[in-house]
């Protein structure tokens, strides 16, 4: 048989290497790298992940599905056992917006510290509004997850996404985060500040979800957070026109043409 020359083996190495990454999809290898970290969630027995521009476009989510995404579920665990599947956007847990996944993991447990085990989950499904009524109790969450089994998890797919790849890239983090997540969800879930803001919180409901991230504007900043509400560069505090009709606000505030 035919020896290769070194030249010849110097060529066909970056060759091999080039087919082997071809057998890897570049749109799951592009979205993987594009992605936020994961999160395990204690509460749901769940990998979430915070929806960010990145991941509307990976995942084809409307401008105003805020919050977490639900990218897998442990079989039988308390996610799928309350109807949570992947591909679920999660915004509001019992009344109380969420941002970042370890926020929900910490509402739950603020309410199963006052013994209160009734949750109602409320966000989209399919970009349709949705809300899950669903009970879990402290044993649940307490209940240790098998990290290394998170990859056969029941998972969200496309051709644009694949879990096991996502997986493998933070596996390591995953671990760790999982294992430390425990005590900052307790300390900030017990202290003042926490329950003064989540006692304050008013209780919105899943109609209410349809416009907590809504964006007026177009600007990619949701209402709440707009300090430029009819989006002319100047900031609201220092607005004279808020309706952009010509006249300073302090002769006229519609559009009547009012002197």
């Amino acid at each position: 048989m035919p020896k290769l020359s070194k030249s010849s083996q110097t060529l066909a190495l970056p060759v091999f290497l080039s087919l082997i990454a071809l057998s890897v999809p570049f749109g799951a290898m592009a979205a993987n790298a594009a992605l936020p970290s994961p999160y395990v969630s204690h509460a749901l027995d769940a990998v979430l992940i915070p929806i960010n521009a990145d991941v509307r476009t990976a995942f084809a989510l409307d401008a105003d599905q805020a919050g977490v995404l639900v990218l897998a579920v442990q079989p039988g665990g308390i996610a799928e056992a309350n109807g949570i599947e992947p591909g679920d956007v999660i915004e509001i847990v019992k009344g109380h917006k969420i941002f970042e996944p370890i926020q929900l993991d910490e509402v739950v447990y603020y309410w199963l510290t006052a013994n209160d085990f009734d949750f109602v989950f409320d966000g989209w499904r399919a970009g349709q509004i949705y809300s899950i009524s669903s009970m879990i109790t402290m044993e649940s969450y307490m209940e240790v997850i098998e990290v290394t089994s998170i990859e056969s998890w029941s998972s969200y797919s496309s051709e644009s996404f694949s879990f096991s790849e996502y997986y493998s890239d933070y596996a390591s983090e995953i671990s760790e985060s999982y294992a430390s997540s425990e005590s900052i969800v307790e300390e900030t879930a017990t202290s003042e500040e926490f329950a003064s803001d989540v006692s304050d919180n008013s209780e919105m409901t899943a109609t209410d979800a349809g416009s907590a991230a809504t964006d007026t504007d177009g600007d990619g900043t949701v209402d709440a957070d707009d300090t430029d509400d009819d989006n002319d560069g100047i900031d609201d505090s220092a607005d004279t026109d808020d309706n952009n009709d010509g006249i300073d606000d302090a002769a006229s505030d519609d559009n009547s043409g009012d002197a």
